[in-house]
């Protein structure tokens, strides 16, 4: 099925939440940590899956650009509240599934290795807005969570030589176009499962949906904790030394990413807390990870208590732990 961008979608924009027509289809919606389980293609070990698998991660640019629009809809979805307050209740809950979204996809621009320049732009302009954010409205704490996050970053001053030939500046031209042509992605009509997309307040039904459905942080704990042990006998499996390299780097990179979902949804019980305070000790005495991983978990942690904060159907771990 071809997929294509909503008419209903975009041509209701009204800043009214109780003009809203909304979307009767229930779209699936995921998160871009969730997805990248997607991505397995199952080889004959372990070790070889993890590879290939280290080696086929999604694009950064479309993950920015969705990164964006639904960052755009939270925004939406604030403005009109603050014109209807008394919808506020009808509303948390959208507001909550598109903060997932937004972190989730944020944290993976900062969790996965560039593969192209686009790559490596789509994660320093996500860089460059989470430091320039932060030192304008947070604290000396937070600055310094922020620039350990982006320190495998080249967030350097300066910006490169323009092209001086006809054909490097169709290049550069080409090269702007695609990006901003990325960051500005379309609602689509229909959502195949397991893809990350932009949902505007129009998905509200299947937003609410995606926010309701329990999340077993437990299990994803165990899992994070079950892989980062498989990886102490990688080193003597006979294969290749780059197989083993990549092998290692998708097992850390697929235990934080399973590690930062625990971080982000809010502890429902008692046993969410146990999984959320279990994943933040783990994380703390895994002093040989690369600084900026424990920073992204404690980033995820933070905006999770955040949630978590707002409502008594929800647990803050300190409160509870």
């Amino acid at each position: 099925m071809e997929l294509r961008p909503s008419n209903m979608i975009t041509t209701n924009r009204s800043d009214l939440l109780s003009s809203i027509v909304l979307d009767t289809t229930q779209h699936q919606i995921t998160d871009d940590l969730l997805a990248l389980e997607a991505r397995f293609r199952q080889a004959e070990t372990e070790i070889e899956t993890l590879a290939n698998w280290r080696n086929a991660l999604p694009d950064l640019l479309p993950i920015r650009g969705c990164a964006q629009a639904n960052a755009d809809q939270v925004r939406r979805l604030i403005k009109g509240l603050a014109r209807e307050p008394e919808l506020v209740d009808d509303w948390i809950d959208v507001a909550n599934a598109l903060t997932v979204l937004v972190n989730a996809a944020n944290l993976s621009l900062l969790l996965l290795p560039p593969r192209s320049i686009d790559d490596a732009w789509a994660g320093r302009n996500f860089g460059f807005h989470l430091l320039r954010h932060t030192k304008r409205h947070g604290d000396g704490e937070e600055l310094a969570l922020a620039r350990r996050a982006t320190s495998a970053l080249k967030l350097e001053p300066g910006g490169q030589d323009l092209p001086s030939d006809a054909a490097g500046i169709r290049t550069m031209i080409e090269t702007m176009a695609r990006r901003a042509s990325a960051l500005q992605p379309k609602p689509l009509a229909a959502t195949p499962g397991g893809t990350p997309a932009v949902h505007p307040l129009e998905h509200a039904a299947s937003l609410k949906a995606f926010f309701a459905k329990r999340q077993d942080l437990m299990r994803w704990y165990k899992a994070a904790c079950q892989l980062l042990h498989n990886t102490e006998g990688f080193a003597t499996s006979g294969l290749p030394a780059r197989v083993v390299e990549d092998a290692t780097e998708g097992a850390i990179i697929l235990s934080y990413a399973r590690l930062l979902r625990v971080a982000l949804w809010p502890a429902r019980d008692q046993r969410d807390v146990e999984a959320k305070l279990a994943a933040r000790d783990l994380v703390r005495a895994r002093t040989t990870d690369p600084e900026r991983l424990g920073a992204l978990f404690e980033i995820a942690l933070e905006q999770g208590e955040m949630v978590a904060g707002q409502s008594t159907r929800f647990l803050n771990i300190d409160a509870a732990g």
